[in-house]
């Protein structure tokens, strides 16, 4: 009878380690919601225009990242409010182009100030796709036909950005912004769906900050130079959301609200006169396009 229990016992605990099952992300990162409510309204808003996200992957080691960079500046200035730019420096990957001068690598004689490399950068880097080259970046976190990765060459930006501003977005995303006493960041938000959607949505909110002078490795015709001058914008400082961003949770139905703020400590090494957020909604780690985004100063 004993001999029969301990084969029991086997048989159980071999049956439950070959069973295993990798278990599902689950964000450990405590939340930063202070407030979150839905409901839906029967006077639908007007749609808002479309927007674009591009997020440019990029390193201070990169020489030809800069006219990544110009060519992000460019379609935001020729596209005033519709696209925004996050520039993503990924922490411990592509470490020949991304790690700091300040980590000398190879006998460095310049040094950076500020280490732009973030966890969410690395995150999101991984989630859109990883890449052997810089500079890339992604529209919308589209994967378009004829390309292999959502990640693409900046020179082929500008088509697909074009393309992307003629379409409709379902979603209008109001966003606004301000300092607490406490010099936390304060964000408002309200996502009213103007279409019914059947496919899960999430929710991502980004800081950035701009006019950050430090170095940078660049190409000058066919020299490449160390500018220490280099101003570098759109960096990514943190991600308030979870990094793969936080689920809409409510069955997204013309006129359903969602009505959040969230709450984030600002570093006090970020210039607060040089922070923008960005909040964009997007599908989940398979279906990963972005469906809206909007930017705004923290008053």
């Amino acid at each position: 009878m004993k001999l029969n229990k301990i084969f029991f016992f086997i048989g159980i605990t071999s049956l439950l380690i070959a069973c295993k099952e990798t278990p599902p992300y689950i964000n450990l990162t405590p939340s930063n919601v202070n407030a979150d409510t839905t409901y839906i309204v029967q006077q639908i808003p007007a749609a808002q225009a479309s927007s674009v996200l591009i997020e440019d992957f990029t390193g201070v080691r990169c020489p030809n990242c800069p006219n990544a960079q110009t060519e992000a500046t460019n379609l935001m200035n020729n596209n005033p409010g519709r696209v925004h730019v996050v520039t993503i420096h990924p922490l411990n990957l592509l470490n020949s182009l991304t790690t700091p001068f300040s980590i000398p690598i190879r006998g460095d004689k310049v040094s950076n100030k500020y280490d732009f490399r973030t966890q969410a950068g690395k995150e999101i880097f991984s989630l859109i796709g990883i890449t052997n080259a810089l500079p890339r970046g992604a529209v919308n976190r589209k994967l378009f036909s004829g390309e292999t990765e959502r990640a693409i060459d900046y020179q082929k930006w500008a088509a697909y950005v074009n393309a992307e501003l003629t379409k409709n977005t379902p979603l209008n995303i109001d966003l606004n912004c301000f300092y607490t006493p406490q010099d936390s960041i304060a964000i408002e938000l309200t996502l009213t769906y103007t279409e019914a959607l059947s496919d899960s949505n999430y929710l991502t909110v980004a800081i950035i900050e701009n006019d950050l002078k430090d170095v940078q490795e660049r190409q000058t015709g066919v020299t490449t130079v160390y500018d220490t001058a280099y101003i570098h914008e759109h960096v990514l400082r943190a991600v308030v959301t979870d990094f793969y961003g936080d689920l809409l949770k409510a069955t997204l139905v013309r006129g359903r609200v969602f009505k959040k703020t969230l709450l984030y400590k600002r570093d006090p090494n970020w210039n607060k006169n040089h922070l923008k957020i960005i909040a964009f909604v997007h599908g989940n780690t398979t279906i990963k396009n972005v469906i809206h985004s909007k930017e705004a100063e923290i008053q």
